[in-house]
């Protein structure tokens, strides 16, 4: 097991804030929850490896549209979701999982972690963030006799739920529609059930990937961004106007053995609250220009970015992962809060390049995205034969 620091937190939700693919939820609040739990104790990261195959491992989610949910839950709700799980499911979690990488998401649960004194797993159900509860339930939606036990909190109300996956996913993501973003613990399963079906090693991935951009702004610009003062933004410490941004960027194309794919303008924003989804359609007016005529990149998303075309090319295509960067900031720029006139860098990986959980291998799920964005998608085919 490794204990994990702040330089750890601050680069998991820098990376995370990548993989999220314009979800993931707010960083600043991905840092107020990891701080929290590290001067509440020690957070230990374990691999799934360390823990006894029968185990029971509960997976901490946030569900709603970031959009209408603001910075989230207060800090009790995370851990009264798993005590209420715990007290009416008659159930001991020997450690926790995280449901997706994203710029809260990759630490949601080193808090629930802290106060429970169990360590994180380092298998998130998925290594990307995705739109739907059920693209992260690592499978269960195919065993008919799995019973799905879920506890949401939210400012207002609470909720717990037994049944099917599908019916007790709805009804959290309908206490939701009204609470905006819910904290969630959620279908407890075996630690042998999760090294079989969950994205062993994306937790390291998300500390890597935010190790690999801060190295390179700092061996160029000659500061160290994974600071408290640099979380979300680190234009106060850039001496070279928005180089930083371009660094970032680049060093995390790389990273993940992606593209640059444009820097440019944001240009038109569509976006509403849908089923508490944030659904939508940005354009980005982009540099590099052709004969005289500016390229348009244009983005579809539904709480991440699904697709990425260049004119009649489709380039990305969920779960491909596409990330927007702000030049100015270095960080990552979700899809409720990309804005017209930001200057930005979006960035493009195969799926392939990801740790994926079982959930992005079943066509079925791709449905809600497809009626939600008119376009299609196809799932990967399956990483192993169960």
């Amino acid at each position: 097991m490794k204990q994990l620091t702040e330089k750890d937190l601050i680069a998991a939700i820098w990376g995370g804030a990548v993989l999220g693919g314009g979800g993931g939820a707010d960083p600043k609040a991905g840092y107020r929850l990891g701080k929290a739990a590290l001067d509440e104790g020690q957070v230990l990261l374990a691999s799934v490896d360390d823990l006894d195959p029968q185990d029971t491992v509960v997976t901490a989610s946030l569900v709603g549209s970031p959009k209408a949910g603001g910075m989230g839950p207060d800090l009790s709700h995370y851990v009264e979701a798993f005590r209420l799980l715990e007290k009416v499911a008659g159930i001991t979690a020997k450690a926790v999982n995280t449901n997706e990488c994203g710029g809260l998401a990759t630490v949601n649960g080193w808090y629930q972690a802290s106060k429970l004194g169990v360590p994180v797993v380092d298998a998130p159900c998925n290594g990307r963030a995705h739109p739907t509860g059920v693209m992260g339930s690592i499978g269960l939606h195919k065993d008919k006799s799995y019973v799905s036990k879920q506890a949401a909190v939210g400012h207002n109300a609470r909720l717990y739920v037994e049944g099917g996956l599908g019916e007790a996913s709805a009804m959290v993501r309908a206490l939701s529609g009204s609470e905006g973003l819910v904290a969630v613990a959620r279908n407890p399963v075996t630690a042998a059930y999760l090294k079989h079906n969950g994205a062993s090693g994306a937790i390291s991935m998300c500390i890597g990937l935010g190790m690999a951009m801060a190295d390179s702004i700092q061996n160029r610009l000659g500061f160290d961004p994974l600071t408290t003062e640099c979380v979300a933004d680190v234009s106060k410490f850039d001496t070279e106007e928005r180089l930083s941004g371009y660094l970032a960027a680049n060093a995390a194309a790389t990273f993940l053995k992606g593209v640059l794919l444009s820097a440019g303008t944001v240009g038109h924003v569509d976006i509403e609250v849908k089923g508490g989804f944030d659904v939508g359609e940005v354009s980005i007016l982009s540099n590099n220009s052709q004969q005289g005529r500016q390229e348009v990149v244009r983005l579809t998303f539904m709480n991440e970015y699904l697709t990425c075309d260049v004119g009649s090319h489709t380039l990305f295509s969920f779960p491909d992962l596409i990330a927007v960067i702000d030049v100015n900031t270095a960080w990552p720029v979700s899809s409720a809060n990309i804005r017209e006139g930001m200057e930005v860098v979006v960035i493009g990986t195969s799926y392939e390049n990801l740790i994926l959980g079982e959930g992005m291998y079943d066509s079925e799920l791709y449905k809600p995205l497809e009626e939600a964005v008119g376009r299609q998608f196809e799932a990967p085919a399956r990483r192993y034969i169960p």
